[in-house]
């Protein structure tokens, strides 16, 4: 399995630097980036190639009545708007990957080191990363596949090269995103290793009974040391924090991307669905190949969707699980040595002074009231837009 997670590590980072989503180097045997100018020009010059293609295949490009049977001036218009918002994230995020290189240089460097100080944290992410990377690929595979399939009756290199354009370009949002996903689970790892220690605290403090006489060296050594322990554990949660944050500022505007890509097209895909329930001829020109990798391609689409925001999800209720445990130490009926009691003060009152609270660009935070929000949201504008076109067309 580790040397699944270290294939997976370095799948990433290939695929980071063909697309030229990563412009600068990374030697993955000791963490260490660097800028050089051969990887800077390849990375300008991989992108100013996908966009040049990219403009002349959405100036060629047919309408959407070309594809789909029966498809109304309302189908055109929301496909436009679902492709248009695709392509424009993934230009905004490019556009921010070189705008922010040495921030995020400096990201992977902070990340190496917190890992340096304890490698264990693998053995609580290797099962998400391995699980990314295959949805991920998965989904980007059936999504070029269903958009050869739609026009295999008319395909030419042209149209081949400006849909591997397409494809490209979204899949750009797709490795920074992917890149953003093994961050959170390292932090995560990190969140799991910290509770898991403090709860070995608490286990030993509750084993040390009243408290005696000062005179008991051993009483007093033991919660000494069970006090460094505490102090190092706030010490790294500070930093991991610190570090989320900057990461979260880091990623703002690929998250909001993400979430406009995510939020369109899911309202787009539901009226699709609509559609071909109304107009039961409407997928007449589509293999039946095609169908079912259109079918198989939402299904792992969502299902990357869902494991990103788990991934959040679960970063946040690692953080509160801390608060949990701290909770425990009031229950302890006897009180400890000064100077433990003081570390767990100190640990308390630095998470409560600082709350994890992730957002963006304070529009919205990233938690799961926001997702149930958002759920209502995409329901809302779905309904809206089915019985708009029941009413007009």
């Amino acid at each position: 399995m580790p040397d699944l997670v270290k294939w997976c590590v370095r799948m990433s980072y290939l695929y980071g630097r063909v697309t030229g989503t990563l412009n600068f180097e990374i030697d993955l045997r000791t963490g260490r980036t660097r800028v050089t100018k051969k990887t800077t020009i390849y990375s300008a010059l991989a992108h100013l190639c996908l966009i040049t293609i990219l403009a002349y295949h959405l100036w060629q490009t047919k309408p959407m009545s070309d594809l789909l049977a029966n498809a109304n001036a309302l189908h055109e218009n929301v496909f436009m708007i679902v492709a248009c918002m695709r392509v424009s994230c993934a230009l905004a995020a490019i556009a921010g990957r070189w705008y922010h290189r040495r921030r995020y240089m400096g990201l992977i460097s902070s990340f190496r080191r917190l890992y340096l100080k304890n490698t264990e944290v693998m053995q609580h992410c290797r099962r998400g990363f391995v699980s990314k990377c295959f949805i991920a690929t998965v989904a980007e595979s059936l999504q070029f596949l269903m958009a050869v399939f739609a026009v295999w009756d008319r395909l030419t290199f042209s149209l081949l090269i400006g849909t591997w354009s397409v494809m490209t370009v979204t899949a750009v949002m797709n490795v920074i995103i992917t890149q953003y996903y093994f961050a959170l689970g390292n932090a995560r790892g990190h969140y799991k290793l910290l509770n898991r220690d403090l709860r070995e605290v608490l286990a030993e403090a509750r084993s040390l009974g009243p408290k005696r006489k000062r005179q008991n060296g051993v009483f007093i050594t033991k919660c000494c040391f069970l006090a460094d322990r505490v102090d190092e554990i706030a010490q790294t949660q500070s930093e991991l924090q610190a570090l989320i944050e900057r990461m979260s500022r880091i990623y703002e505007l690929q998250v909001l991307c993400l979430f406009c890509t995510y939020y369109l097209t899911t309202v787009g895909n539901a009226y699709l669905l609509f559609s071909i329930y109304k107009y039961n001829n409407m997928t007449q020109g589509l293999s039946k190949l095609g169908l079912l990798a259109g079918a198989i391609f939402l299904v792992f689409y969502y299902a990357d969707y869902l494991l990103n925001s788990y991934n959040l999800f679960y970063l946040l209720e690692a953080h509160q699980e801390m608060h949990k445990l701290l909770e425990q130490r009031n229950l302890l009926p006897w009180v400890l040595d000064e100077r433990l009691e003081s570390a767990f003060d100190s640990l308390e009152l630095s998470l409560a002074r600082n709350p994890l609270n992730l957002d963006c660009f304070g529009l919205f935070k990233l938690d799961r009231f926001s997702a149930f929000d958002v759920g209502n949201s995409l329901l809302i504008n779905s309904v809206l837009l089915i019985q708009y076109d029941m009413q007009n067309y």
